[in-house]
């Protein structure tokens, strides 16, 4: 393996660039691209992953980077392209008039070559390059590496003023652990299953569950490869913090003004602002009807015999209508003492499974104690969830009939992201 020294020698003239060679392609033909990454709140370019290029034979760059998976090539040699490359990224990120980030992909199986005693070279880099390390970016990709190890560097990169960020999240071996042994600065989704998230239907549910997960460690997102409006709607609804792709540019030779994409972006945010609207106002129509229906089968109720008096009161075209799947009762306790009233196609079918099940640890049964005691009648709704036995989204109502019996409906809903199904 080259060592740093000789490494940094030659990057500095020592060593004639046309003697070095990667496979059957010279150094000359290799280039460092930028791909824009949008900050979604400004509109404005807040930075550039950098991506390896390499010139075909026609001239025009193409991506190289299937070269560094070649098992064929010796790992010396795309250690000094890959180490060549991130030295023109921090050439252009200090000559550049644009104060945004720079990020740089390194692959953990590289890093476990790194001994306790080794110098770090992206943080030599850094140091020799007179960037500002808070400008810049390490993307840890997905492809194995020790753990204690990537604990190990990315504390190094973060004490140094170097931000982290987890690349490929949600797929392979970038997943929890990760996160909680990492603690890092940024996650990027893993394109494919962000793609298939757009689609709706359970890869929605992980990916936005994927997203939950990381904001509350503090870890701010990226959505990379997004290429259509669509797209672009989803990365809003998974909250990202900035986005990538051929919807804006595809990785560039130099970098670009940094507003260079704010009209475009303030037109898409105005067209998802109006559909969500839309979608929002016809949710909150929905559980509105749900409410006034919940409200009135209160008015109509006989505490002695409740259940009774809901299966007289509830026609079967009106749950049908409001997407009612089953409703039941507890105590305040969150015991459920009565059995599931099922919405069938033609009536109501009662199911005992869960006659005696204990719902108080659901989020919604403490904020359901806690409002009666604010407001009488006051109806607690939970966040959408997908039911286990028709596999829809859908949310409970809950309010208390008496100040000893609670009444939970199970409604569908469709109100979690534009493009769910």
């Amino acid at each position: 393996m080259y060592k740093y020294k000789e490494f940094s020698q030659w990057l500095m003239g020592a060593a004639n660039h046309d003697e070095h060679r990667v496979g059957d392609y010279p150094f000359c033909d290799f280039k460092t691209h930028y791909q824009p990454i949008v900050e979604l709140s400004s509109g404005e370019i807040a930075g550039y992953e950098a991506l390896a290029r390499r010139k075909d034979a026609d001239g025009t760059f193409v991506t190289a980077g299937d070269l560094f998976f070649d098992d064929q090539l010796p790992r010396e040699e795309k250690l000094l392209l890959d180490r060549h490359l991130r030295s023109m990224a921090l050439h252009q990120t200090k000559r550049s008039n644009h104060s945004g980030f720079i990020t740089l992909n390194i692959s953990p199986d590289w890093i476990d070559g790194l001994t306790q005693d080794h110098n770090i070279p992206t943080l030599e880099m850094v140091k020799r390059s007179g960037v500002d390390p808070s400008r810049i970016i390490v993307e840890i990709t997905e492809h194995g590496g020790s753990l204690d190890n990537l604990k190990r560097l990315t504390k190094a990169y973060q004490r140094a003023g170097l931000k982290v960020a987890i690349d490929d999240f949600g797929a392979g071996a970038s997943q929890i652990d990760r996160v909680v042994e990492l603690e890092p600065d940024f996650i990027k989704l893993d394109m494919g299953l962000f793609k298939a998230a757009v689609q709706g239907g359970y890869a929605a549910d992980v990916v936005l569950s994927i997203v939950s997960l990381a904001q509350r460690a503090g870890c701010k997102i990226i959505c990379e490869g997004v290429e259509t409006e669509d797209e672009f709607y989803f990365a809003i609804e998974c909250g990202a913090d900035f986005i990538q792709g051929w919807l804006f540019d595809p990785a560039l030779p130099e970098w670009l003004p940094p507003q260079s994409y704010l009209k475009h972006i303030n037109s898409m945010k105005g067209g998802y602002l109006q559909q969500k609207s839309r979608v929002l106002e016809s949710c909150a129509r929905h559980n509105q009807e749900v409410a006034q229906t919940l409200l009135g089968l209160c008015r109509r109720i006989d505490p002695a015999d409740a259940l009774s008096s809901i299966v007289e009161n509830l026609a079967i075209h009106e749950a049908h209508r409001l997407g009612v799947l089953q409703f039941f009762l507890c105590d305040r306790e969150g015991n459920q003492i009565s059995d599931n009233v099922v919405v069938a196609k033609v009536c109501l079918q009662l199911n005992d499974k869960f006659r005696g099940y204990n719902w108080s640890h659901r989020p919604y049964f403490p904020l359901l104690h806690a409002m009666n005691h604010v407001e009488r009648n006051h109806i607690v709704v939970s966040e959408p969830y997908r039911d286990f036995g028709s596999g829809k989204l859908c949310k409970t109502h809950g309010i208390f009939l008496s100040d000893e019996c609670v009444l939970l409906i199970d409604v569908l809903t469709n109100d979690v992201v534009l493009f769910q199904s």
